[in-house]
């Protein structure tokens, strides 16, 4: 028994956090700095460099404290660590001014207007497929649109008003199969069935949408800031996961032993695809995806580093049609061919300078997709067709330069993009567009103190384009109220260059509304805050509003409301994220409804994990819930092709479970979870729609009760 004990007390302290300590401007390391593991005797202080190693004695979650003289103290919550093996974490401070409060850093928690996305809390919250875009429906500030695409609809706005960026830059739609469960099985401009950036791929990323600064820009919505992680230098890591989404793999380390030049990549091959290709047959439908993603970090001397990343993607769902006498709806009398190519690659260089550091990136991405639909008759001959395609290519540059001045600190910048979009629909009476843009947009925000409680920021943009041009700010105040308490107020103008895609984001019901000039849209955005935060818990509440003047014709587009939410972050195995927000969004000086003003939404999940060990064997269970309410959506009345004359949806309910066991091995760790979405298998409505085959109206519905088993292993 003493060897058995002896042997799991080796194994078990193999495991360490490791990483580096910098400051958040000049990016340079910090000597010295303490790291400290929370409720642990484990600590460690920073070489030269700012790098620190820290042996911990179990695998699972932890929180760090870090502190420096003259800088805020930060803590790190949720660092998930691995048997035998390390876990890589940046870590920034920022620095403290004589006439500033030192409060405790709570960065680790949800910044207003933000919702952080980690790969830790991907594979902890219930039901996300995997996915980062379907973490963020665990928040009251975010709807879903639909069950099978995961594009997301923020207080009430539409989602082609996202935007998604990569590494700093923007990118075209990273998703799989965008037409999954939409109306009318169109591609969908921000969303799709599965995301193709991998949880195993991902460093720290954020969905964005609040009073956010002009660094981020072209965004009337949200900015989903995505971003890829460096592989480890210590040590070779690779991940096998098999489930009912997919095949993945995923590696990293260093090229070579103790060197800083490292790797990270993750293939993805689906399930469904898999038995397609041995000849499974779902019913005359195939489905189908698969997926790379890479990043590869080069030092380059002392004070650059250079990286660079891709991702590619391939996807289909194709349908072929029943015999009339099998037909039970019109989609039965139609083959369907849909097929989608995405690629994207890119590079940034990061440079740290006497106080101040630069960051540029570039990429270029680009999709096509196809759908082919071929109707039949009764007498099963083929007779008509319609035929969809679409292009989209976006080169995209990002440069920004920061620096302390004094106790403030200024940021300058540029984003430059190209877009090239090519959409065709051949069964409407329009030639082939192609939409050539461009938009190049200067900036400079200002951070610093106006007293010893209050800190402003501030920031103006000039966007220039081929569709005109813009001058947008911002300012957000906020001021603290003792030591754990702040209020905030926050806006300004946030602009987008719309273009086909945004064309039809206010009526996803036909497709009319290709145009041939596509505006520089202006947009207000104002929002009131209280925040509260603890040692675990935080509370936040907002009254936010956001105006679009002049989207349609001589209406504008409004959105207003409250949001309240409390997080609690995972410790002694517990966490909770419970929140609501009620709103109305909608069309001034018009009697139109707006598709995504689903008027409230509800949410709630939480979880708990066990110690299961015994006989030697270091074990955990978790179960994981999570629960949604919010409004229908609002759709035209069968025949109409206008919001005046609509209905809506019934409510929209649903519940999500999650249940893990992990063990953890000598050097390896080992799980299996079954998700169960939508577990009480709910009948929620998605929308209705005339089918020509019954001759009446027919109702479709979102997902039923859909389990997920995976099998994940990590050495």
């Amino acid at each position: 028994m003493g060897m058995v004990l002896l042997l799991s007390t080796t194994w078990l302290s193999a495991q360490k956090i490791t990483g580096r300590v910098v400051d958040e401007v000049s990016l340079e390391g910090l000597p010295g700095a303490t790291v400290q593991v929370i409720d642990g005797e484990a600590g460690a202080v920073t070489d030269e460099s700012g790098f620190f190693d820290l042996e911990v004695n179990e695998p699972g979650r932890y929180t760090l404290q870090v502190s420096y003289v003259g800088y805020q103290m930060r803590q790190v919550t949720e660092v998930w660590v691995r048997s035998g093996k390390s876990t890589w974490q940046d870590i920034s401070l920022q620095r403290t001014y004589l006439n500033a409060v030192m409060v405790t850093d709570s960065r680790n928690y949800e910044t207003p207007g933000s919702i952080q996305i980690t790969e830790e809390q991907i594979n902890r919250f219930a039901a996300t497929y995997y996915d980062p875009a379907r973490l963020v429906t665990s928040s009251p500030d975010v709807a879903v649109a639909n069950d099978q695409n995961n594009q997301v609809s923020i207080r009430g706005l539409s989602p082609d008003y996202n935007v998604w960026r990569l590494e700093g830059v923007e990118v075209v739609n990273p998703n799989h199969l965008a037409n999954a469960g939409t109306f009318l099985d169109r591609p969908s401009a921000t969303g799709g069935g599965v995301n193709m950036l991998s949880a195993q791929m991902l460093s720290q990323s954020s969905l964005q949408y609040g009073a956010f600064g002009v660094g981020y820009g072209n965004s009337l919505a949200g900015v989903f800031d995505m971003t890829l992680k460096n592989g480890a230098s210590d040590q070779r890591k690779y991940t096998a996961q098999a489930s009912l989404i997919g095949l993945d793999f995923a590696t990293e380390g260093p090229f070579k032993e103790g060197g800083r030049a490292t790797y990270a990549a993750n293939y993805r091959y689906s399930f469904t695809g898999l038995l397609t290709s041995f000849g499974v047959d779902f019913g005359g439908e195939s489905i189908g995806f698969q997926d790379l993603a890479m990043s590869i970090s080069l030092p380059v001397g002392k004070r650059t580093n250079l990286k660079i990343f891709g991702v590619g993607g391939l996807s289909f769902n194709n349908f072929d049609h029943r015999t009339f006498e099998e037909s039970e709806e019109q989609k039965d009398r139609s083959d369907i061919y849909y097929e989608n190519k995405t690629g994207i690659v890119g590079a940034s260089l990061n440079t740290t300078l006497a106080h101040s550091s630069l960051n540029t990136s570039l990429a270029v991405s680009g999709y096509s997709t196809e759908r082919d639909q071929f109707f039949y008759n009764e007498n099963d001959e083929q007779e008509g067709a319609l035929l969809y395609a679409n292009e989209q290519r976006i080169i995209s540059l990002n440069s920004e330069y920061q620096r302390y001045l004094g106790g403030a600190v200024w940021k300058l910048g540029v984003q430059a993009n190209s877009y090239l979009w090519n959409p065709n629909i051949t069964d409407e009476a329009l030639e082939v567009l192609e939409v050539s843009q461009y938009l190049v947009r200067p900036y400079t925000e200002l951070e610093a103190p106006l007293a010893k409680r209050t800190r402003l920021t501030a920031g103006v943009s000039f966007t220039g384009s081929n569709e005109g041009q813009t001058v947008d700010y911002r300012v957000f105040v906020k001021q603290l109220l003792g030591d754990r308490q702040s209020m905030y107020v926050g806006g300004g103008q946030y602009s987008q260059l719309l273009n086909p895609n945004n064309s039809i984001a206010n009526n996803p019901f036909g497709f009319q509304l290709w145009k041939n000039n596509y505006d520089l849209q202006r947009s207000y955005r104002l929002m009131l805050g209280h925040s509260w935060t603890g040692s675990l818990v935080q509370i936040q509440s907002e009254l936010f509003a956001y105006q679009v003047p002049d989207i349609n014709e001589n209406s504008a587009l409004y959105s207003y409301g409250l949001s309240v939410h409390a997080d609690r972050k995972i410790a002694s195995g517990l966490y909770y994220r419970v929140g609501g927000s009620v709103f109305e969004s909608g069309f001034t000086e018009s009697e139109e409804e707006l598709h995504t003003d689903t008027g409230f939404n509800l949410s709630a999940s939480a979880g708990k994990e066990w110690n299961t060990s015994k006989k030697g064997k270091n074990k955990r269970f978790s179960v994981d819930v999570r629960g949604m309410m919010q409004g229908g959506q609002h759709y035209p009345e069968i025949g109409s092709s206008s919001m005046v004359n609509y209905y809506q949806v019934g409510t929209y309910v649903r519940a999500d479970v999650r249940l893990v066991w992990t063990r953890f091995h000598e050097n390896r760790t080992s799980s299996i979870a079954l998700d169960l979405q939508n577990a009480a298998g709910i009948k929620n409505e998605a929308y209705r729609y005339y089918d020509s085959f019954t001759g009446q109206e027919e109702t479709k519905y979102q997902l039923g009760l859909i389990p997920i088993l995976a099998y994940r292993v990590e050495w």
